[in-house]
């Protein structure tokens, strides 16, 4: 099955209704049903324990250097693949994922880059928040931020998805100085909300932030690797096997008696106490100044609502009026497509990152 390339001007993609066939699964849009997770004050010893699954991490493998970045709850975990004296490609992955996620694409892209892949906060190896804090999409970029400072990159380009991709197009359209290249893979890169909603929302984090505090005596649920494994795929439509493999190294801890729990943090399944409304987010993407790319799956959640005309959608594409470069992408498969598909992916990729020449910059090397 071919690659559908459609590189087209975002003022022409209110119009873009061609309907594409393929087969592929679809997606779900509902958050992983896994109950509840570890206690957060054992989380810290838990983590250290390994996790063996049928997958090999590229660490273990000597492609990848696992880091730790100190922050004042813990460490952000994550690892980088190439030299670090080469121009810089921050690596952020999608809700619930982990930086695994960029194992099947990154071997596939320029090798003349430094990526540096993190598990984003309450993801993977990385900490999770201390009690009383709230994971929002203005603390990512704050996190963003303390990444770029602990490297003492100047400028540096973006590869992200879903989640990492909002995240990382809220971080350069703040910091639009900072950015080079920007790649956001199945989302447009900001996330509004109908200011209406944002009494009921915050309402509903305290509550469920409050009420996660009082069961935290409640040990996490254990699964075997099979059914944990089924959890996720059953959760995550757009997985393969393989790639639930991946994802599983990075995202679950192996216990004495053989059983599993997942290391992510629970609260990301509750609503975020703030977000962008319509308004502010077409500023911070008229605010940003990096070439832009961005990979929509065919049959992900954006290309059917372009296909479908959606003003709101293309009212936001129509917003990256300050961008070096546009280029819109859309490529066979479903939300995972960078890991299902990451071959044709990383054909669309590499020529991107290739062009021009990034400002040259210089990184601070960290071991675990």
């Amino acid at each position: 099955m071919s690659t559908l390339a459609c590189r087209c001007s975002y003022r022409l993609l209110n119009v873009l209704t061609k309907r594409i066939c393929l087969k592929t699964t679809r997606i779900t849009n509902s958050p992983l049903s896994f109950h509840r997770i570890a206690d957060i004050r054992s989380f810290a010893t838990t983590a250290k324990m390994e996790s063996k699954t049928p997958y090999i991490g590229t660490s273990k493998r000597g492609l990848s250097k696992e880091i730790e970045i100190p922050v004042p709850w813990g460490i952000l975990a994550g690892k980088t693949f190439g030299d670090w004296t080469k121009p810089a490609v921050l690596c952020l992955h999608g809700w619930l994922d982990n930086c695994n996620s960029f194992d099947k694409l990154i071997p596939l892209l320029p090798q003349d880059k430094f990526y540096v892949c993190v598990d984003l906060p309450g993801h993977g190896l990385s900490s999770h928040i201390s009690l009383g804090m709230f994971y929002t999409l203005f603390f990512y970029v704050a996190c963003v931020e303390r990444i770029v400072n602990h490297f003492k990159w100047k400028k540096f380009s973006f590869l992200s998805h879903s989640l990492g991709g909002n995240i990382s197009g809220m971080y350069s359209g703040t910091y639009p100085d900072k950015v080079d290249k920007l790649i956001i893979i199945d989302v447009i890169g900001v996330f509004p909300l109908d200011g209406k909603l944002a009494a009921e929302n915050l309402r509903s984090s305290i509550e469920s932030y409050l009420k996660h505090e009082d069961k935290l005596s409640t040990a996490a649920p254990r699964y075997t690797y099979e059914k944990a494994k089924e959890r996720l795929l059953g959760a995550n439509k757009s997985l393969d096997d393989h790639s639930a493999d991946i994802l599983m190294e990075r995202g679950t801890t192996r216990h004495e008696d053989g059983l599993y729990t997942y290391r992510r943090d629970f609260r990301h399944n509750y609503r975020n106490p703030v977000f962008t409304t319509p308004e502010v987010a077409m500023h911070l993407l008229r605010n940003i100044t990096a070439s832009t790319q961005h990979i929509m799956a065919s049959k992900g959640r954006v290309q059917t609502s372009v296909a479908a005309r959606s003003e709101n959608v293309a009212r936001l594409f129509d917003c990256f009026t300050s961008v070096k470069k546009r280029e819109y992408v859309v490529v066979e498969g479903d939300h995972h497509l960078h890991m299902v598909n990451a071959e044709e992916v990383a054909k669309q990729i590499s020529p991107f990152l290739n062009e021009d020449v990034p400002i040259f910059t210089t990184s601070v090397e960290t071991s675990k």
